[in-house]
């Protein structure tokens, strides 16, 4: 059987691309627990690149302030306004590219797993009986060595760069894209 006539598990359906600390590996976890439980958790990407590469993906995004400066001190290894650029430059091919985008909005994707359901019921059609909830999907983290990936920064570290990163040049252009964001995750 060729590759074209193969049934496509919901695993290779749900993939996902999305700048660094915006809820890529709660999400990729997520819909390994709601919708495949029985293979690996999807791998995080982080490049445009796999926007093109499909013909339906899902994007996490995040507020700039929080997952720049997460990202920064993950440590991104770059400089600050390095990060900056690509936030920008990630986010504005999800705009140009929106209409194989399935946005989902960290701030509701990370307490409603009932949104989880709906934004994949209606931009792939599935539905699932899972009953896991958000405390065994972060045990589930947890077990798989991802405690990097859980909140995990120095508050004031992090104060100390969010306050840095509100002062500097392309931020607002950030906030900016993140509320176009938001405006056209309403809308899908």
């Amino acid at each position: 059987m060729d590759r074209g006539s193969k049934i496509l598990s919901n695993r290779w359906l749900l993939r996902t691309t999305g700048y660094c600390r915006s809820g890529n590996t709660y999400l990729n976890h997520t819909l390994k627990y709601l919708y495949y439980d029985n293979e690996p958790v999807n791998l995080n990407w982080h490049t445009v690149a796999k926007l093109d590469a499909r013909e339906k993906i899902m994007v996490p995004f995040r507020n700039p302030l929080d997952c720049i400066s997460s990202w920064h001190l993950y440590p991104s290894s770059y400089p600050l306004d390095a990060d900056i650029r690509y936030y920008l430059r990630f986010h504005t091919a999800v705009l140009e590219k929106i209409s194989k985008v399935v946005l989902m909005d960290f701030d509701l994707f990370t307490k409603d797993l009932q949104y989880i359901k709906t934004k994949v019921s209606d931009n792939y059609g599935l539905s699932t009986d899972s009953t896991a909830t958000i405390e065994q999907i972060k045990e589930s983290m947890l077990s798989d060595g991802k405690t990097i990936n859980l909140p995990r920064n120095n508050k004031e570290e992090l104060d100390a760069v969010k306050a840095e990163l509100q002062g500097m040049a392309g931020f607002n252009e950030c906030v900016k894209l993140y509320n176009a964001l938001k405006s056209s995750s309403i809308q899908d």
